[in-house]
């Protein structure tokens, strides 16, 4: 006598376990595009910031050029925002302070601290350099350029001072 079994369709334990593999599969690929969201964010923010201190150093070289070397340290005063050609398009705009609305992936200018602020919308990779301050704060300062070695230190104005854009806080992605 020959049995003849005939299955239809997935028993319990198989459709168990193709929801299982779906579900670890799913889990791993959503890490990795969090992932790569935020190495993306990382990727902008320091487009941006390579972008501000070639506009800097073009100003710069505008002025030298120009026998405005007084007007160099100006710089110090100045959003670095408007030296670039075009605004980033998650730029808030000019502030006294933080602004009160939401801030996360945005950058904006802090009047106050004369501080071009930018906080971090995905926060997983982000080491921030203090508890809770997400931002990554950038600032112009005044350099003095050196005197070459050998030579008499110069008079105080004599060595003109230059401008750098600077990072104000050590926080990274990592």
């Amino acid at each position: 006598m020959r049995l003849h079994l005939s299955q239809h369709g997935f028993s319990r334990f198989e459709l168990l376990v193709v929801v299982a593999v779906f579900g670890v599969l799913g889990g791993v690929m959503l890490d990795r595009m969090r992932y790569l969201q935020e190495y993306a964010e990382m990727t902008a923010v320091d487009v941006t910031i390579a972008n501000l201190r070639t506009s800097l150093r073009y100003r710069i070289g505008d002025l030298l050029i120009r026998d405005r070397l007084s007007e160099i340290t100006t710089l110090v005063d100045e959003n670095p925002i408007n030296w670039l050609e075009s605004r980033p398009p998650n730029y808030l705009g000019e502030f006294d302070g933080e602004p009160e609305h939401d801030v996360k992936g945005r950058w904006y200018f802090d009047r106050k601290h004369h501080e071009l602020v930018y906080t971090a919308n995905n926060r997983r990779y982000f080491m921030p350099e203090s508890y809770r301050d997400y931002t990554v704060r950038l600032r112009a300062v005044r350099l003095q350029q050196a005197s070459p070695a050998g030579t008499q230190s110069p008079k105080p104005g004599s060595v003109p001072e230059w401008v750098a854009l600077v990072q104000v806080t050590d926080n990274k992605w990592f």
